[in-house]
């Protein structure tokens, strides 16, 4: 199929909501994340998600000196784990970040907040604070996306880390102001849910790290002038497992998926040789990218499922595989009693005596983990790691011979590998390693364990969706770029970020301004991108198709019974029939914030079912009937009502921001 890819001839259809050429301007006000000036954003906006540290509301400081109060957050030192202060607020609407209305910021430049360090609660000085571990101190944007899934929607609130600043010295004796800048082109910039005020230090660390927040805005530019998306050239998909390195600018993000099979999938105490494979289809292979790993963890007897198992877990075994001049190498390595490093992998320093060497010593973990390699001169095909017994490890490589590599783990380290009570977490995926790699994906077609006590296989090719009773990808920095590409796909549309409020379709023609219809495949947002999947299905029928991004502008709701179809670009914006429903019982509503030819815009506006002339009429999306309210999740919401009585009626659906929006339902007869 040809695809017709001429940018410039879009410009005419500007007239329906985009010239890709303009600019857009905006009026934004500044949002006061909080003022802190009573105790009750500190009770009802905040919590701490991880890391230890506590917070508190204090009357007794204030940036301005008139009184009011500060945010004061404390973390005490941590011997044995990594310390990140954490502390997150939820911006003023937006809801926890499993919710789901959010804060558009595609139009600001900058968080601004005062700062004040503790000098009496901390032992740690400021010096040390500005230099340990990440170098500084910032704040954390958390997106507040929504993901369609088999077993239904799930949240996936992305991180975005502003640029780190150094504290200066002066705010051990007083207040000084902070700015964090903020990148247009973050991924969705425009659903941000919430802020969070983030150090984190290396264990083990020692002193305690106490201060004061106040006066937390977020500004919006002098002159808001945003350029639309652009879009690059298709690119084709390649099917299988796609795991990309999708978040916005953290190369050592690990990017997986987790076996949700816990037990039976170990190799010590099997009577046959266990083998762990997995095939390769594509691997990054600009020679800019060859820090970039494809890997898999085997996390032994875990402590809990985390997104860094390799650094995070005590017991660890390792297998990835690298691409540079000299061909593709699949290294293993494993560590023990290493809790939160990992010096042993490489035989770093304390692990520095060679392994097998510490068979009558005391500690004998203080030896390389590093035991050995296979090379192949691609990274494409089927890599295998084979256990012929409970120490004795095989590595195969792809290709013409299979180049194999054997060694030995050494047996009195052999125990700390073994299931135990927590069973095996199995990871499959990829790390980017470099900016380079950042956007690009490593894609498996297949993998497999056998001769374990309970094998496993799945044959990627074959999926048309990653099953999450099969794998989870909650673990992932970027889940939503863990996805099987089926078959059917045909290509990736990319466009430029920020993209707030555009949407993407396809036409056979130009001629005609109904013939678009939205594209339906699952987006990623990514480092300054965001990336569709286009089924074939999704193209027109024919040997041409138009693609376009177009800005919307919702100005009604539309409001669908059972029965009903969604019908963008036709006179009604439907199709169907309502089905005649049961009094008493429950049945769903769909509300969709849409423009004047019925398609779906973008908003997280919260709006309000009603049915004024009908006593009989409930909504039942919680404990208390009287809810009927709820949030716009990508410009759609679900309702579940009933009517207790016999007889027919309209629903009438407003939006609460701005209550000119509204929809009202087809007759329903109950």
């Amino acid at each position: 199929m040809k695809i017709k890819f001429k940018l410039h001839r879009w410009i005419p259809t500007a007239i329906i909501g985009l010239a890709l050429s303009a600019s857009v301007g905006f009026s934004s006000p500044i949002i006061t994340v909080s003022t802190f000036d009573d105790a009750t954003p500190v009770n009802n906006n905040i919590w701490n998600w991880y890391g230890g540290s506590s917070y508190n509301f204090d009357a007794t400081q204030d940036h301005t000196g008139n009184g009011g109060g500060a945010l004061h957050i404390s973390q005490p030192s941590a011997a044995g784990d990594d310390t990140i202060i954490v502390p997150e607020t939820w911006l003023p609407g937006s809801g926890a970040w499993w919710q789901s209305s959010t804060v558009n910021l595609t139009t600001y430049t900058n968080v601004s907040l005062w700062f004040k360090w503790d000098t009496n609660n901390s032992t740690m000085p400021i010096s040390a604070f500005d230099t340990e571990g990440t170098g500084g101190f910032t704040v954390v944007l958390n997106d507040n996306i929504t993901y369609p899934g088999t077993d239904g929607p799930w949240h996936d609130p992305n991180k975005h880390f502003l640029p780190y600043i150094q504290i200066p010295n002066a705010a051990s004796n007083g207040w000084v102001h902070l700015n964090f800048a903020i990148s247009a082109i973050i991924p969705n910039i425009d659903q941000i849910g919430a802020v969070e005020y983030y150090d984190w230090k290396p264990a083990p660390w020692s002193g305690t790290v106490a201060f004061w927040v106040d006066d937390v805005t977020i500004e919006p530019a002098a002159t808001d002038i945003i350029p639309a998306p652009t879009i690059s050239p298709l690119a084709k998909v390649t099917p299988g497992l796609n795991v990309f390195a999708s978040t916005d600018g953290s190369i050592y993000d690990r990017q997986s998926a987790l076996l949700q099979q816990t037990t039976g999938l170990g190799w010590i105490g099997q009577a046959n040789p266990v083998s762990y494979s997995f095939t390769i289809a594509s691997f990054p292979t600009d020679p800019a990218t060859y820090g970039c790993e494809a890997w898999l963890f085997l996390s032994p007897n875990p402590a809990a499922t985390d997104n860094a198992p390799d650094w995070n877990e005590t017991n660890m075994v390792i297998a990835f595989i690298q691409l540079s001049t000299n061909g593709a190498v699949l290294n293993f390595q494993y560590k023990i009693n290493e809790d939160h490093q990992q010096a042993m992998y490489s035989g770093a320093a304390p692990y520095t005596n060679a392994p097998g060497s510490w068979n009558n010593v005391t500690t004998p973990w203080f030896e390389s983990g590093n035991l050995g390699s296979v090379t192949n001169s691609t990274p494409i095909g089927t890599w295998t790691i084979r256990f012929t017994s409970d120490t004795n490890v095989t590595l195969i490589a792809p290709g013409p011979g299979n180049q194999s590599s054997s060694f030995t783990i050494p047996p009195y380290n052999i125990g700390h590998l073994s299931e135990g009570a927590n069973g095996m977490k199995v990871y499959l995926g990829m790390q980017a390693n470099g900016t380079a790699a950042l956007n690009k994906a490593i894609v498996y077609s297949n993998f497999g364990i056998s001769g374990s006590g309970t094998p496993f296989s799945d044959n990627f090719l074959t999926d048309t969706v990653l099953a999450t009773n099969i794998w989870l990808t909650s673990q992932a920095a970027g889940a939503a770029g863990v996805l099987v590409v089926p078959a059917s796909s045909k290509y990736w549309l990319s466009w430029t970020l920020p993209d707030g409020g555009f949407s993407s379709e396809a036409a056979p023609t130009l001629s005609n301004p109904l013939a678009w219809t939205t594209l339906t495949g699952p987006k990623i947002a990514m480092n300054g991108i965001r990336s569709q999947l286009i089924a074939a299905s999704d193209l027109p029928v024919g040997n041409a198709a138009f693609l376009r991004l177009i800005k919307r502008t919702y100005t009604q709701l539309q409001v669908l019974l059972p029965g009903e179809t969604a019908a963008p670009n036709t006179s009604t914006g439907k199709t169907g029939t309502p089905i005649l429903e049961t009094n008493s019982m429950a049945f769903d509503v769909i509300v969709n914030a849409v423009d004047a030819t019925f398609n779906v815009c973008n908003n997280s506006d919260q709006v309000q079912i009603t049915d004024p002339s009908d006593a009989n009429f409930l909504c039942l999306n919680g404990t208390d009937t009287t809810q009927t309210k709820l949030n716009l999740a990508n410009g759609t919401a679900t309702f579940s009502v009933e009517f207790t009585g016999n007889g027919s009626s309209q629903m009438i659906v407003t939006d609460q921001a701005d209550t000119s929006k509204i929809g009202t339902s087809s007759m329903v007869t109950y």
